[in-house]
């Protein structure tokens, strides 16, 4: 069983939201069974659809954030990016980095930087960063706004309720509807260790000093309490642990996916695009999750993936088919567990070229079950075809070795 394979100790992590397993390397694809048709499939139609409106999107938006800021930056897996509607100012929450960054324009006081005025703008843009519901993020994303629309072509109108109502950053506070005082003196507490960088300038620069109109912008960096990221795991854990039991998984390993992939960003989103906790892929990860869950495939939206009980579902229902269906065929249950984390990030076919110089799991089992597990994990942190996933696995095994201890 799962539960036994994953509670192992391992000695050994950033992943780019995989859980894409290739479709013409399983005993059920459509491409095996004829190899002559060249036509896609629904799920990589489905796919080409959100990719191509994301990568329109992005470069659409990526072009109008160039307008007043020399580095275009959007939203990813660790970074939740968002800007003032004219673009005058940038908000970003680092999640891997704890911490808030608000970047604003140089107001100045006759030949000085008025930081009074400053720091009073960056505190009104921290307030809204503070008070912003998952639900609204999702909905001010111009790229998924963008990403919504290829949902509506394939047939599919995502109800914004599904993100879910809670604050983003809900652990900031005591209560889950803090009230304005609370979000204003949670602001207040974190400007008062606030740092400044003054961008593309000399840090060593004073910065009173500075000639008027230069174009440059001013960044607050806020760190977060560093107890944040402590009670997401305590927020997180119950529904983690539920769910993990219902589908013979390991708490711990679940736990050090959702650390990886999003540093428990539940506004986390990729290029490929894959979203939410787990990063999940809604045309092969979302359909195969959803037939083990309602014994129908179901294509699910972006906003359905944002609100973390749901995504940690599915995340958990999909990692069962991984382990217990697609890869069943590797005998040891920990060697099992290694290469299922690696699939989880590159895909299984794509990870068999560590074992056999091919992208076929099928070629590939044989020789991982004359294997150690020992063996297997150190092939594939040695041979893995790319870097992220060989670095992907260690990180996933150290991270379980410390939540076992939790």
């Amino acid at each position: 069983m799962l539960v036994a394979a994953l509670v192992l100790t391992a000695s050994n992590g950033s992943a780019n939201g995989g859980w894409v397993i290739e479709r013409d390397d399983r005993g059920e694809s459509p491409l095996l069974k004829e190899r002559k048709s060249i036509a896609m499939t629904p799920e990589q139609q489905e796919q080409q659809a959100l990719a191509a409106a994301y990568q329109q999107a992005l470069q659409t938006e990526q072009e109008r954030i160039r307008e007043h800021w020399s580095a275009p930056e959007v939203s990813s897996p660790q970074r939740w990016v968002s800007y003032a509607d004219d673009y005058s100012s940038k908000r970003v929450v680092d999640f891997e980095r704890n911490q808030i960054e608000v970047s604003v324009d140089s107001i100045y006081q006759g030949s000085r930087l008025d930081f009074s005025a400053m720091s009073k703008e960056v505190v009104g843009e921290l307030e809204q960063v503070l008070g912003t519901t998952i639900a609204q993020a999702v909905h001010q994303d111009p790229i998924q706004q963008a990403i919504n629309a290829a949902y509506n072509s394939l047939g599919q109108t995502p109800k914004p309720s599904d993100a879910g109502s809670e604050l983003v950053l809900k652990e900031l506070f005591a209560s889950p509807r803090p009230s304005e005082t609370d979000i204003r003196n949670t602001a207040a507490a974190l400007m008062r260790k606030s740092s400044i960088r003054y961008q593309a300038l000399n840090a060593s620069l004073d910065l009173a000093s500075v000639a008027v109109n230069t174009g440059k912008k001013l960044t607050y960096v806020m760190p977060l309490p560093d107890n944040r990221i402590r009670k997401k795991v305590v927020e997180y854990r119950p529904e983690v642990s539920r769910n993990a039991q219902r589908f013979s998984l390991s708490t711990d390993v679940m736990m050090a996916i959702i650390h990886t992939e999003s540093h428990f960003n539940p506004l986390a989103r990729s290029h490929i695009p894959a979203f939410g906790l787990m990063q999940i892929v809604p045309s092969t990860a979302g359909r195969d999750a959803t037939r083990k869950l309602y014994k129908k495939s179901s294509l699910l939206s972006a906003q359905y993936l944002y609100n973390p009980k749901k995504n940690i579902e599915v995340g958990a229902a999909y990692l069962s088919v991984l382990y217990y269906d697609y890869l069943k065929e590797i005998k040891n249950p920990e060697s099992r567990l290694y290469y299922t984390i690696a699939a989880y990030n590159a895909g299984a076919s794509s990870v068999a070229r560590a074992f056999v110089g091919k992208a076929s799991f099928q070629a590939a089992v044989e020789t991982i079950n004359n294997m150690t597990p020992e063996q297997v994990l150190e092939r594939l942190i040695t041979k893995a075809p790319r870097k992220e996933t060989r670095l992907y696995v260690e990180k996933v095994l150290k991270r379980r070795a410390y939540y076992a201890t939790l």
